[in-house]
């Protein structure tokens, strides 16, 4: 008597790409565009509709390119394409993830909620990958003053160090089209232009990171930024 193979579950709701291949849910393979997007740019920023899988490509690359996952990358990427065609990049970066998403709340406390979001965030990254630094690195980021603060102390400990970074922004546009919708063009540009607190964390993203990558649905808000 033979057994067949369990039927592969489709992740429904699932934008998780490690949890994906460790629970071997149903995955269309997308690896074979990763040497495509290395050599398009180390900047890169895409616009797609709702629900058409960015942050499931996110999650994706993440994986791939963290450093900490490289014992992993058998595990997660052996079957798929780039497993047999892998870059020279491979798990090479210290991965910085946001997701603006998870930026919540009413206009008046909106500044307070973006800086205590990106302060976790970043002070998690610092624990994370301390290893790549010194004994005390995560400790001296917390110390550190708001996220604007940390961003930088970190971007020029990563230089000293020669530790590569790579940021993910996902979502990047999530809580300005919310803004512009529901209070107004001119709060809106309260946070784009000038000196809104929005526009001056990309200020900080370009000097201190060697490769970016931002998804979002419209391109409003980054013409608006830049």
């Amino acid at each position: 008597m033979t057994t067949s193979q369990p039927t592969l579950q489709l992740p429904l709701g699932i934008a998780d790409f490690e949890r994906m291949r460790r629970q071997h849910y149903y995955y269309v393979d997308k690896t074979m565009y990763i040497p495509m997007l290395e050599f398009a740019s180390s900047y890169l920023f895409f616009v797609r509709p709702r629900r058409f899988g960015k942050s499931l490509l996110l999650s994706m690359l993440r994986a791939y390119y963290d450093i900490n996952l490289a014992d992993k990358f058998q595990d997660y990427f052996g079957e798929l394409w780039i497993g047999s065609h892998p870059t020279a990049l491979r798990n090479s970066y210290a991965m910085l993830h946001l997701d603006f998403s998870q930026v919540t709340g009413g206009i008046g406390e909106l500044k307070e909620r973006f800086d205590q979001y990106c302060t976790i965030i970043v002070d998690t990254f610092a624990q994370r990958y301390e290893h790549l630094f010194y004994e005390g690195f995560s400790k001296d980021v917390k110390n550190e003053w708001g996220a604007a603060g940390k961003l930088n102390y970190i971007g020029a400990k990563a230089r000293e160090y020669n530790v590569p970074m790579y940021l993910i922004v996902d979502e990047y546009d999530n809580f300005t089209n919310t803004v512009l919708n529901q209070h107004g063009e001119d709060i809106y540009r309260g946070l784009t232009h000038g000196e809104g607190f929005y526009r001056d964390i990309f200020k900080i993203f370009n000097p201190n990171l060697e490769r970016v990558l931002m998804i979002g649905v419209s391109p409003v808000t980054m013409d608006d930024l830049t």
